[in-house]
Order: structure tokens, then C-alpha cells, then sequence
């Protein structure tokens, strides 16, 4: 009985270090997204009046842009782009399209379409909203005016394999 015992516990102890260093692992692997977010938000609260941050996105496209949604002092809600280099770019939420309004745009204009990905960007100097979307076959990038939510002229279909 005391050497069943001995592989029991043997045993767990083994998963309990797999399980630890898989965690580790994760953190490891993460920790530079983690750290971008929390530089995006810092940067988007000292350039505006952004106090609270709701959600991060990164954009690459040309360059690689930080979005930070949330609420500013006054309680609105608004978005500031993060371009390197760049003053930032800040406009109240009631100005363009939200996830939600543009989603919808979306799924009414391309109904068969499968989004893939849908971030806030900056495309041809237009604050734009990014979509990736799959349709049929196909893998297709189409940018939406943040303010009008009107799809711009440029699409770009990746290539089948």
C-alpha cells in the first residue's frame, strides 16, 4: 500500500510542476502583448482626457497603430488612435461607428461573409475600422470609414493557395 501511495502522490506532484510550467509558459508568451495594452492605454491617458479603458486593439497595416476605447472625464465614450511618432488621434465614439454599428453595416452589405477579425486602424491617413473576413474561397481585407461607416474603394483578396 505505501508504494501505491508513493506513485499516487509522485504523480500528482509531476502534473502539478507540468501544470506550473505551462502556466509559465503562457505568461511568457503573452507578456509583450500584456505590456503593449498597458503602454497603449498609459500613453492614450496621458494625450487625452481618457480615464477609463475599456478595450486594446493593435492594427498593422502600413504601421503599427494602438486603439484604446473607453470613457473620458465627462463620462463619454471615445477612441484614441496611437500612431508611432504621431500626435494622437482622439474622437468621442458619437462622432464615427461603434464595433456594434459598423458590425451590423457589415453583416447587412455582406451577409455571406465570415469575420474573421474587425479592429480600428488607420488606412491612408483615415481612421478607418479593419475587417478580415472570409468569403466562399476567399480571404479578403475591406476598410470602413470610422465617421460615415462607408466601405472604401480599396479591398485586397489574399491569394488561394
Amino acid at each position: 500500500m505505501k508504494s501505491r501511495t508513493k506513485w499516487i502522490l509522485l504523480s500528482i506532484l509531476i502534473l502539478l510542476l507540468v501544470l506550473f510550467g505551462l502556466q509559465r509558459f503562457y505568461v511568457y508568451v503573452q507578456q509583450d502583448k500584456w505590456g503593449g495594452e498597458a503602454a497603449a492605454i498609459e500613453k492614450a491617458k496621458q494625450e487625452s482626457n481618457l480615464v477609463q479603458a475599456d478595450k486594446v486593439w493593435k492594427s498593422v497595416w502600413d504601421q503599427v497603430v494602438w486603439v484604446v476605447q473607453g470613457s473620458n472625464d465627462q463620462g463619454q465614450d471615445m477612441m484614441v488612435w496611437l500612431e508611432e511618432g504621431k500626435e494622437a488621434q482622439k474622437r468621442l465614439l458619437s462622432e464615427g461607428m461603434s464595433e456594434e454599428s459598423i458590425t451590423a453595416i457589415i453583416n447587412q452589405e455582406l451577409p455571406n461573409a465570415k469575420i474573421k477579425r474587425l479592429v480600428p486602424g488607420i488606412f491612408n491617413n483615415t481612421l478607418v475600422w479593419q475587417l478580415f473576413y472570409k468569403q466562399q474561397d476567399h480571404y479578403i481585407y475591406r476598410f470602413y470609414d470610422f465617421h460615415t461607416g462607408k466601405p472604401l474603394a480599396d479591398e485586397y483578396t489574399l491569394p488561394n493557395r
